[in-house]
C-alpha cells in the first residue's frame, strides 16, 4: 500500500522517520524515488523557536541538527538597516552555515556571508534588509522565519527553518521606521542640511542645526511635531526634544528649520564611542495619522561638524553628564 514518510520532532529535536499508510486524500502519481523522500516538520512550544528540515536525498542532514536563533540589531547598525542573527548550534554536530534568509511579512534579507559553528556554540550572521513592504497590518503580521543552509563535515546538506525570537521587537520598530519615512516622503521631503552655524547666546556656544523641508506635489499633507534630543545633542534650554509645527501646506518660505542645539554629554565615552549622536528622530503625522518615530542622519560634513562642536564646546572632556 502507497506510504508516506513521516517524522515528528520531540523538545525541539527530530526523530527519525516512520513510514506508514497516510489517510485521507489519495497521493499524486511520484516517482518512486521522491516517494520515499522524508519531510521533518518541526514543533516546540511557544517559549521556544521551532526548525523545520527539509531533505530528500541519502546525503541529507540528520534529523539532530537543530538551531536557536534571535533577531537583534545595535545601534550602530540602525542606520545601515542591517540586523544580526544570533544562532546556537543546538545540535550534536559542527556544522557550516553557508546562507540564511530573514523572512518577515514586512521585512527580509539575506546574509553576507557563511559561518562555522561548532555544537553548542553561539555565532553572529550580518543580514542587510532589503526595502520595507509597508501597508499591512501589524496585528495580522504572522511570525518571522529564518532559513539557515546547512552542511556538515562529511558532506551532508539541508536547509533548516527556525522561528526566531526577537527579544526587543527590532524588526517591528524597524518596519515602523521605514514605513514612516516612506509616509512622510510621500509628501515632504526632510534632510539636514550639510553647514552648521555656531554662535554664542548669553554665554553659550549654540550650534544652528538646519533641517531641510521641501513639499512634494500632489502628496498626502505632512505634518512635522518635533525633533528628539540624541545621546549627544539637545535643544538649547531643553532636554527632551525640539517642538516643531512645520505643515506641508504652509512650508517655511525658505524651506529651512533651524534646530538651536547644545552638547547633551560631554564624557569621553559619549564623544568617542558615539553610535547615533547625530542622528535626529523625527515625529510626523500624515493625513492625520500620527506616524513612529522615523530617522534623519547627518550628512557626513554635518556629523563632522558636529564632532568639532562638542569636542570644542565641552573643552577639557571629564567622565560626567553636562548639567
Amino acid at each position: 500500500m502507497a506510504g508516506r514518510t513521516r517524522s515528528w520532532r520531540v523538545r525541539c529535536r527530530a526523530v527519525g522517520p516512520v513510514v506508514g499508510p497516510v489517510r485521507g486524500a489519495a497521493l499524486p502519481r511520484v516517482p518512486a524515488l521522491l516517494a520515499l523522500g522524508v519531510l521533518v516538520l518541526g514543533a516546540c512550544g511557544s517559549a521556544e523557536p521551532t526548525a523545520v528540515t527539509s531533505a530528500s536525498s541519502p546525503g541529507s542532514l540528520p534529523t539532530s541538527v537543530a538551531f536557536d536563533v534571535e533577531v537583534a540589531q545595535a545601534r550602530s547598525d540602525r542606520v545601515a538597516r542591517v540586523v544580526e542573527l544570533q544562532v546556537r548550534n543546538a545540535g550534536p554536530l559542527d556544522v557550516s552555515i553557508t546562507r540564511a534568509r530573514l523572512t518577515s511579512a514586512s521585512l527580509a534579507g539575506e546574509s553576507e556571508a557563511g559561518r562555522e559553528i561548532r555544537a553548542d556554540s553561539m555565532r553572529r550572521l550580518r543580514v542587510p534588509l532589503d526595502a520595507a513592504v509597508c501597508g499591512a497590518a501589524a496585528h495580522d503580521d504572522p511570525p518571522p522565519s529564518v532559513e539557515l543552509d546547512v552542511s556538515t563535515a562529511d558532506g551532508r546538506t539541508g536547509t533548516v527553518v527556525v522561528t526566531p525570537t526577537d527579544e526587543t521587537d527590532d524588526l517591528r520598530r524597524i518596519q515602523g521606521e521605514d514605513c514612516a519615512a516612506e509616509a512622510v516622503a510621500a509628501g515632504l521631503r526632510v534632510a539636514l542640511a550639510d553647514d552648521l552655524a555656531v554662535r554664542d547666546v548669553d554665554g553659550t556656544s549654540v550650534a544652528d542645526v538646519t533641517l531641510l523641508v521641501e513639499p512634494v506635489p500632489g502628496g498626502p499633507h505632512v505634518r512635522l511635531l518635533s525633533v528628539h534630543a540624541t545621546t549627544l545633542l539637545r535643544p538649547l534650554g531643553t532636554t527632551g526634544r525640539w517642538d516643531l509645527d512645520v505643515d506641508s501646506a504652509a512650508p517655511p518660505a525658505d524651506g529651512r528649520v533651524v534646530l538651536a542645539t547644545v552638547p547633551a554629554r560631554c564624557d569621553l565615552h559619549a564623544i568617542a564611542e558615539d553610535k547615533l549622536g547625530t542622528v535626529l528622530g523625527v515625529q510626523a503625522v500624515v493625513d492625520g495619522v500620527e506616524q513612529p518615530l522615523f530617522l534623519v542622519p547627518a550628512p557626513d560634513a554635518l556629523r563632522g561638524a558636529l564632532y568639532d562642536y562638542v569636542v570644542t564646546t565641552c573643552g577639557q572632556a571629564s567622565d560626567a553628564r553636562t548639567g
